[in-house]
């Protein structure tokens, strides 16, 4: 959850963190209550456990297991309302069910499956007022982009949809102004029918669309320019009220070196960093993870192919720091620094670059703060 919407949106910290122990499905006992209600930060993030089944956890502040379950699928993204009141863990592509919890009372799970003929892409984000969930959906018999709209206040039930404007939607964020969505278009067709086969590399176009939520009308849009065609930006984090800074993957040849990470700033468009191309290179042309300080002002990217994770400014990519792990992947900010995870089961303090508990189990690209 964005620290700036958390002080926007000032909350209980007791009672929100009483209710995230019920995250996981079921009440904590005594000490997992005493370790919740100690721990000025708690993480969560979905993983694969060692016996192949996969699942959530959550963890405090010394990075001690508070909660785990078993999920149904492979999850991404969790996803918490502006109150930390609902938690929303969304599949992996091309996964099509989203678990809805609350995070305050141990009633039921919701379960909410995409609609036919679509699927999630592991993100959503909720509205300003936390009345809408919406969520990156692939329309995978028209090959177009969708952001389908759940009635947060009515059991998630779907209301609706708007376009994304483009191909392969992935994570969509809502910047601060409440109303304006940002969306990045990976570009790249796929088919349940064929698994995660890409249907379109040699015409595939990556985009980043700036939406009106109230309406879904396209604001306006910045597409990547021919030279990295084939790049597919995934995931973004916003660094202010117009701005976000965006991560890709590359599709074409291995031995050909882009440029991965940059800003897309509403009225001027999109600025690769200037990175040395030694370092653009330990990023094996993928990008994983975009976690950003609680001041805006520094981002952390991963590479889980490339082992690596750089800390850079967030205006301008000035390289600050990088680490080097095997496998490194989701990314959450601390107070100081920021904690990255591995597939290895491994948190790696990126301040010291040790690492700080090895666990049984794989996590998954993400981690949220909570």
């Amino acid at each position: 959850m964005s620290k700036l919407f958390i002080n926007l949106f000032p909350m209980d910290r007791r009672l929100f963190m009483l209710g995230a122990g019920s995250l996981f499905l079921s009440s904590l006992n005594a000490l997992g209550e005493d370790l919740v209600l100690g721990s000025e930060t708690i993480f969560a993030s979905c993983v694969k456990k060692s016996d192949g089944s996969f699942g959530a956890v959550l963890l405090d502040e010394n990075y001690k297991l508070i909660k785990d379950i078993i999920l149904p699928q492979r999850g991404h993204d969790i996803v918490f309302d502006r109150l930390g009141e609902i938690a929303v863990i969304f599949s992996r592509r091309p996964g099509n069910i989203a678990t809805i919890i609350a995070t305050q009372n141990n009633a039921k799970p919701i379960i909410i499956t995409a609609p036919e003929g679509r699927h999630f892409y592991g993100h959503g984000v909720f509205s300003w007022t936390n009345k809408l969930l919406f969520a990156s959906e692939n329309d995978y018999e028209n090959g177009v982009g969708k952001i389908g709209i759940y009635d947060a206040t009515d059991k998630f039930n779907r209301i609706g949809e708007f376009d994304s404007f483009g191909i392969g939607p992935h994570e969509i964020i809502i910047l601060s102004d409440g109303i304006t969505l940002a969306v990045a278009n990976g570009g790249i067709e796929t088919h349940p029918e064929f698994g995660r086969a890409k249907l379109n590399l040699a015409t595939m176009r990556s985009s980043i669309s700036f939406i009106n939520t109230q309406d879904g009308r396209l604001i306006e849009q910045h597409v990547l320019p021919e030279n990295v065609q084939k790049l597919s930006i995934r995931h973004m984090v916003s660094n202010d009220e117009k701005s976000v800074v965006f991560g890709g993957q590359y599709q074409g040849s291995a031995n050909k070196v882009v440029a991965l990470m940059g800003n897309c700033i509403m009225g001027e468009g999109l600025k690769f960093w200037n990175l040395e191309p030694k370092l653009v290179k330990q990023f094996s042309n993928y990008t994983g993870s975009l976690a950003i300080s609680d001041d805006l002002q520094t981002v952390a990217v991963s590479s889980t192919k490339g082992g690596i994770v750089g800390v850079f400014e967030a205006a301008n990519g000035r390289l600050k720091n990088k680490i080097l792990k095997p496998h490194i992947n989701g990314l959450a900010p601390l107070a100081q620094s920021f904690i990255a995870s591995s597939e290895e089961g491994t948190l790696v303090d990126l301040k010291t670059g040790n690492s700080k508990r090895h666990f049984d189990f794989s996590f998954d690209n993400h981690m949220v703060t909570i």
